[in-house]
Parts: structure tokens; C-alpha cells; sequence
């Protein structure tokens, strides 16, 4: 856990104690603007997934923006749990939950508020049935197909049909829609490309949509991830939502793909140490950067690179005029590669507005992995 120096209100940002994850919030709060902006004006709506940052306070900010369904989603139903108690009152579940405990947490859930779930499974239907039915709870149900991320979500076509079916007759499930995950970019993909393959990912989910239709069911949602793929989403008829999650803070891997957005949420580090004119050492390695899909990036610092990390240590390559700086007691900044990893490192964000400290938000669904 971790225990912070509770700085004042008005503190400069660079005194803060370090390694420190720091928000900057006209940064966040344009990015929000930017982004479900491009809903306002379509039939598509955004769902933010709050897994990237884990907080009530900026999932109440983009609530508050416009330009969504009005709820947001999750990934695990600990997720689940603390946003149903900070107030969201229509969240979806965008996984899959199978253990009996968890299924009744899920129901009990349920009664407090309005709770989506996916399935990809008849007998995973079943026992969410049987958990419904006997705690009085109703569950909205999206079947989820695989449309290409490899990970969750039954086979395209007449097993997707026939899964929304059994879901259509079971007591306390309600069908209502499909779901897909759209595979997100990697960092050497064109965007061009990666365009083309997203639409036709997308294309899976919207076939499945028709299938179902002509099955007799009525689709009224058809919920398409992420953040990545909007642009695409927003321009196919029968996407009704898009679960949109890494926008408000960005980071330094979907940067390239969302170039309107800045990242708004950086680690603050100190120099520790200049032993050798190529080399400086920062007090934020692997628990304080989580760099295992990507190294953060060193800001601001022409000649200074970010080349590996060890638990507690972070090591910077400097050259040319980048020698002479980041002696020990010096401040730099780290912009994550991947954001969600990231701020699972740490219980609380610095808000912070014109380099001044605005106070300590805490991280309240960090950790919550059941």
C-alpha cells in the first residue's frame, strides 16, 4: 500500500515527494471534452471503462462531459462493487463471471443497481440464471462474440445466435445486445491499417447483430471496444455504444493513434544518482512504472532516454549536452506507456492545476482483481 506524504493544497507539483503518479486536470478535462465530443453529434454514444483509472472522481467528470450512455463500464466485478458505491447506477460488467461466489455478489449487486454482464457460455447463462432468479435480481446480458481480439467471446455466427437465444429464455436475464473487443494497436502498426483491420473486426460484430435479428431477437445494443477504434465505430450503422477507456489520461502507447488527446497523467521521479557522465539514476523503477508492455518516456530531456528498470531504480542513457544534467536531487517526468498498469501501482493520483497541488484522489477500485 502506499503511504504518501499528504502535501497542502498549492504545493508545487515538482516538491512533491517521489515517485508520485500526478494528474494534470485542464489537461484531463479537455482530453474528456475532445474525445466524447466526436459522440455529440452521432447515435453512438461513448462508455467509458474506468479500469484505466480506477477513480469515481474522474469517472464522475466524464459522466458529467455528455456524450455517453450515461453509465460506464468494468472489467471485474470488485470494479463493479466500488463504483456501484460512489454512486454509477448503470454499469456494465465487460467480462465474464463463472464462480459461484462471485455470481452471487454479482446478483446482490444487482438489487442496487442496474448491472450489464457478458457471456459467451449456455451453462455460464444458466448458473447466472439460477443466481438471479434466487436473489430477485434481473441481470441485462450481452453476448459476447470474437471478433478478432483472441481473448473472450463465442464463435461468429449460428453458436452466437443460438447463445443469445438460450440467454432470451432464461428467468432474470434480460437480453439485450451483443459485444465485441476490437484488438488495439501495437506500436508499429500503420494507422491506416490498423483502420482497415478495425473495421472489419467491427463488421464481425455487426453481422452477428443482423444473425440475431433474423433469429426473431430483438438487439438493442450492440457495445464495441475501445478507445482506439471510436473513429471507425461512430461511422458504421448499428454500433450503438463504444467502451472507451485510456482518454482522459492517455499514454504514451495510443498517443499516435489519438494525436488530438495529450497525456495527462505522468509519474514524477527524482535523481538519485549521476555516477557516470552517460548515466542517471530516477527512485521509479517497475513499482512505481509498471513498464512491462512498453518503457515509460523520459519528457522534456533532448539526449535522455529511459533504458531499463529493475524494482526501485530507473535508468537513463544521457547524451551529448543531456550529460550535464539530472544531478541527484533533481525532478523529471515520466509519461506510462500503458496507463492501466500503471496507476494500478498506486492508491491515490496528485490533481493537480497550474503546477499547484489541488489535492489527493484516491485510486479506490486499485487492487479490486475479484
Amino acid at each position: 500500500m502506499e503511504r504518501p506524504i499528504f502535501h497542502p493544497v498549492g504545493t508545487p507539483v515538482e516538491r512533491l515527494d517521489t515517485p508520485a503518479l500526478v494528474i494534470d486536470l485542464d489537461v484531463m478535462d479537455q482530453n474528456i471534452r475532445t474525445f466524447q465530443g466526436y459522440f455529440s453529434a452521432t447515435s453512438v454514444k461513448a462508455r467509458p471503462v474506468v479500469t484505466s483509472h480506477l477513480c469515481p472522481q474522474i469517472a464522475h467528470r466524464q459522466l458529467d462531459a455528455g456524450g455517453t450512455v450515461g453509465g460506464i463500464a468494468v472489467t471485474t466485478l470488485g470494479e463493479a462493487e466500488v463504483f456501484a458505491n460512489s454512486g454509477f447506477t448503470d454499469i456494465l460488467l465487460a467480462n465474464q463471471v463463472v464462480t459461484v461466489s462471485k455470481i452471487r455478489r454479482l446478483c446482490a449487486l444487482a438489487g442496487q443497481t442496474s448491472i450489464g454482464i457478458a457471456v459467451d457460455n449456455p451453462d455460464n447463462a444458466k448458473q447466472l440464471s439460477e443466481g438471479a432468479v434466487a436473489a430477485g435480481a434481473e441481470l441485462r446480458v450481452l453476448v459476447e462474440i470474437e471478433a478478432g481480439m483472441g481473448r473472450c467471446g463465442v464463435t461468429p455466427g449460428a453458436d452466437a445466435v443460438a447463445l443469445a437465444q438460450v440467454v432470451d429464455g432464461l428467468p432474470g436475464l434480460r437480453f439485450t445486445g451483443i459485444m465485441g473487443s476490437v484488438p488495439g494497436p501495437k506500436g508499429d502498426d500503420d494507422p491506416s491499417a490498423h483502420e482497415a483491420k478495425s473495421r472489419a473486426n467491427l463488421q464481425v460484430i455487426l453481422d452477428n447483430k443482423a444473425a440475431t435479428e433474423q433469429a426473431g431477437l430483438s438487439v438493442s445494443v450492440v457495445s464495441v471496444g475501445g478507445t482506439h477504434c471510436y473513429a471507425q465505430a461512430i461511422q458504421m450503422p448499428g454500433v450503438t455504444e463504444v467502451r472507451a477507456g485510456r482518454y482522459p489520461l492517455m499514454d504514451h502507447r495510443l498517443k499516435p493513434f489519438l494525436p488530438a488527446l495529450a497525456p495527462a497523467a505522468r509519474i514524477l521521479a527524482s535523481v538519485i544518482s549521476h555516477p557516470i557522465d552517460g548515466m542517471a539514476v530516477l527512485d521509479a523503477g517497475h513499482k512505481a512504472t509498471a513498464p512491462d508492455q512498453g518503457r515509460p518516456v523520459l519528457e522534456g530531456i533532448d539526449g535522455g532516454i529511459a533504458t531499463r528498470f529493475s524494482a526501485e531504480h530507473g535508468i537513463v542513457e544521457l547524451e551529448g549536452d543531456a550529460q550535464s544534467k539530472l544531478n541527484p536531487g533533481d525532478k523529471v517526468w515520466l509519461v506510462p506507456y500503458e496507463l492501466g498498469a500503471t496507476v494500478n501501482q498506486y492508491d491515490y493520483f496528485r490533481a493537480s492545476k497550474n503546477g499547484k497541488l489541488e489535492g489527493f484522489w484516491p485510486i479506490s477500485a486499485r487492487g479490486r482483481l475479484a
